[in-house]
């Protein structure tokens, strides 16, 4: 990858530099930001050039059933069928519960 940006790198920081320069920045902001910018866009430039495509869907591994399998066992639910003080923690809607009688 190196070899994709320092080429161009080296061509944008020039650009950078003169580009400040004629601006009226000083001399050491001029080449600092001439090569902050000339890494930038090299790396840009080596990105947008390297072939690649979309990535491919993978299958999940093995280990990430065990995994769900454990998780569809704690499901909120379940835990406050086995755990009743859990259900002191949840938000009951009190307005629906009462109904008047007229």
């Amino acid at each position: 990858m190196p070899d994709k940006i320092v080429p161009v790198a080296l061509r944008l920081w020039l650009l950078f530099l003169f580009v400040f320069l004629l601006l009226g920045y000083e001399v050491i902001s001029c080449v600092v930001f001439g090569a902050i910018a000339g890494f930038a866009g090299g790396t840009v430039h080596a990105w947008w050039t390297t072939p690649g495509g979309e990535p491919q869907p993978t299958e999940a591994p093995a280990v990430a059933n065990p995994l769900r399998k454990w998780g569809e066992r704690i499901k909120p639910s379940r835990l406050q069928e086995r755990m009743p003080f859990l259900r002191l923690f949840t938000r009951r809607d009190r307005r629906l519960g009462r109904i008047r009688k007229s």
